[in-house]
């Protein structure tokens, strides 16, 4: 009986042990290690911030600086170009770039002897043929050169650098057709007129031959004498002339008045 009770008393022990083992809680999972990445922006390269940002104050700073120069320029052109008000400083402006003014008296041949303009009275036809627009209308008939020419008119005029391209230009071209001659330059003006109105580049110039002084009209200037006598026979007709001739002229008159046509 004494053996019984002991028996009894041990299983009841491991049977509480029991019970009490199966209400523990299990054991939890091994905890897993995630790896978390994150977007990390990178500021762009030193250098190319620094390549960028020069540029763009460079080009502000040229734009601005830029600016300063046109203004400068505009200002020292306002300083340098005198007021116009109609009167003498617009005269002289004109002159300045390629014009001439007449004044009251002035002709074709005193503007053409004026030292400001060609240097010599003999060189109005070059006047006339460049301003035929406006003194084609001027019926002068032989006092053409001497008349006067209306005040304020604006003449055309050749100025030195055109003058030295024109020769340039012509070269070697130095064959002429020699129109007329005459002790006086009335005894060829109304031909030079003619020829002028058609077109022809007519040029008056001196001689003497025999001690007596001449005055010689020419067109000029062609390549070769074929080409000259070909234009002769066409001013020979139109003038009704027989005596006109060809030539070829020195290198004094081609660098005389070569630069004008």
């Amino acid at each position: 009986m004494k053996v019984l009770a002991t028996i009894i008393s041990i299983c009841l022990t491991l049977f509480l042990v029991c019970v009490s083992c199966s209400r523990e809680e299990p054991a939890p999972p091994p905890v897993q290690k995630t790896k978390v990445r994150k977007h990390i922006k990178m500021p762009p390269p030193e250098k190319a911030k620094t390549s960028i940002t020069s540029g763009e104050e460079k080009a502000k700073t040229e734009a601005k600086e830029g600016g300063k120069v046109k203004t400068a320029a505009i200002e020292e052109r306002a300083l340098k170009t005198p007021e116009t008000d109609g009167g003498e400083n617009e005269t002289e402006i004109e002159e300045v770039i390629g014009y001439y003014i007449a004044k009251k008296g002035d002709s074709l041949s005193s503007i053409a002897a004026r030292e400001d303009v060609y240097g010599d009275p003999l060189k109005w036809p070059i006047l006339y043929r460049l301003n035929m627009d406006k003194l084609g209308k001027l019926q002068f008939g032989e006092g053409l050169p001497d008349g006067e020419v209306p005040e304020g008119l604006r003449l055309r005029i050749l100025s030195p650098n055109e003058i030295r391209e024109n020769l340039k230009r012509i070269g070697h071209n130095v064959w002429v057709v020699s129109v007329l001659s005459g002790t006086t330059d009335r005894e060829i003006i109304p031909a030079a007129i003619r020829l002028i109105r058609n077109g022809y580049p007519v040029y008056i110039t001196r001689v003497t031959v025999k001690a007596k002084d001449w005055m010689r009209l020419r067109v000029g200037f062609f390549k070769n004498r074929s080409d000259a006598d070909k234009e002769g026979k066409k001013i020979r007709s139109m003038l009704n002339l027989h005596d006109s001739w060809i030539t070829k002229v020195g290198k004094q008159e081609l660098e005389e008045f070569g630069g004008y046509y």
